[in-house]
Formats: C-alpha cells, structure tokens, sequence
C-alpha cells in the first residue's frame, strides 16, 4: 500500500506523534524511525491486514538505501507486525482473537509494573503528556478525530515506557505497544469510546504529577483493558 502525502508529512516532520525524546529517553536509531513511521501509518489505517510493506517504495520516501529499510521491517518483523516472506517481501500480519486477547492480557500486567518505575517522573514528560492530553480532550468529541486521536494516545504510552528507566521493560511495552496500535486504534473509531478514554489519561497525568504510583498503575491498566475491549466488540 503507498505512503500518502500525509505519511510523508509524518515521516519526515514527525506529525503529532513525532520521534523526539525528552527526559531520560535515548535517540532512536534511522530503523527505529522508520519503524515508528510505518507503525504510525499502521495507526491511520494506511496499511491493513495483508497489505505489502514495499522495500523501495519505501527506500525511495525516506531517501536512505534499502538496508536500513530491511533493518526496520525486521523490528517490526520481531514484535509480530509485519510478516517476511522471502521473493515475497513484508506483509502487515493479522491477530487471531486469541494472539489479540494475550497481548492485551501482558500489557496490563506489566502497566502495573511500570507505574513503579515512573515516580518522580522528569517534568518535562509529564508536561508534555499534559500538553498532548489537553489536545486530545478538544478533538476527542469530533467526529474526524480518529487518527489524531489514535496517534496521540500512541504518543502518549510511548512518553511512559520511554521514561521509565528500566531498557527492558521499555523493550517489553514498546513491543506489545506496536502490536496492539491497529487494535486500539480499532476501539476508538467512536466519540464516546474517545471522550471515555481521555478522562483516563487525565487522571493519569495528575497522578504522575503528584507522584501517585498507586493511581497510575490503576488508570493504565483501566486504559488498556478499556481499549481491548472496545477492540474486542469492534471485530465481533
């Protein structure tokens, strides 16, 4: 499926979601990148179940070789989201209800663990979650805020386990963040499910400003079990 401009925009200025770290959250690397910029199409619904990930179309869009395009569809490849056959190329998988229960079932247990990393979280990520939270309360009623929406939530998690301190349990989240991004943004489709969800982000910004592991392990596993959920009755 071809990147729209929209994708481009995306990619090479960083849209909403956009690849800066802040705080104690390392550069990533130009597969990384590009790994995160697919998995953010994968969020507006630019690529589906099956659709062909193509290695020169998408060497051609960030103008770098094809070698760190394979190096970021083998990323992608290791947390299940794209599938590499070979004289085939890459494909976007698709989850068995069972693959998507499991994955939802790990993030909420270990959401309970990272809350534990996140006291005394640096300012300037709480700020910036509160700056994308307050965004995402004005769109979150309007009928077309979909990707914007579903892009800042990503945005969102990735600010937390990025933050956290521990490299492994960042692996862990951001992994299973990838494989369940279509899935959540699937939960999403209506303003309700939206409104609903970004009361929880709210609480939880307040409870990380005011250092309330309790709280925040509470309002992340509501989140998540929240979107598995709404992903759950969307493919019933």
């Amino acid at each position: 499926m071809s990147m729209n401009a929209g994708s481009a925009s995306a990619a090479k200025g960083g849209s909403a979601i956009g690849i800066m770290r802040a705080g104690r959250q390392r550069v990533l690397t130009m597969p990384e990148q590009i790994a995160e910029s697919i998995t953010l199409a994968i969020l507006r619904g630019e690529y589906g179940p099956g659709d062909s990930v193509r290695e020169q179309e998408l060497a051609d869009h960030f103008q770098v070789s094809r070698g760190p395009i394979r190096e970021a569809l083998r990323i992608l490849e290791k947390v299940g989201v794209v599938t590499i056959v070979p004289q085939r190329g890459a494909h976007v998988t698709s989850l068995s209800r069972q693959e998507i229960d499991n994955l939802f079932e790990i993030r909420a247990v270990l959401a309970g663990l990272l809350a534990k990393y996140l006291v005394d979280l640096d300012a300037s990520v709480v700020n910036q979650m509160d700056a994308i939270v307050t965004r995402l309360e004005l769109i979150a009623a309007q009928s077309d805020a979909l990707d914007e929406y579903a892009q800042g939530s990503y945005r969102l998690s990735t600010l937390l386990f990025q933050s956290c301190g521990n490299k492994q349990l960042a692996e862990l989240m951001g992994a299973l963040g990838i494989q369940t991004a279509r899935y959540t943004r699937l939960g999403l489709r209506s303003p309700e499910r939206r409104q609903a969800s970004v009361i929880h982000w709210r609480q939880l910004v307040e409870a990380l400003r005011q250092n309330s592991s309790t709280v925040a392990a509470q309002m992340m596993v509501e989140l998540i079990n929240a979107s598995h959920q709404a992903a759950s009755n969307q493919l019933e």
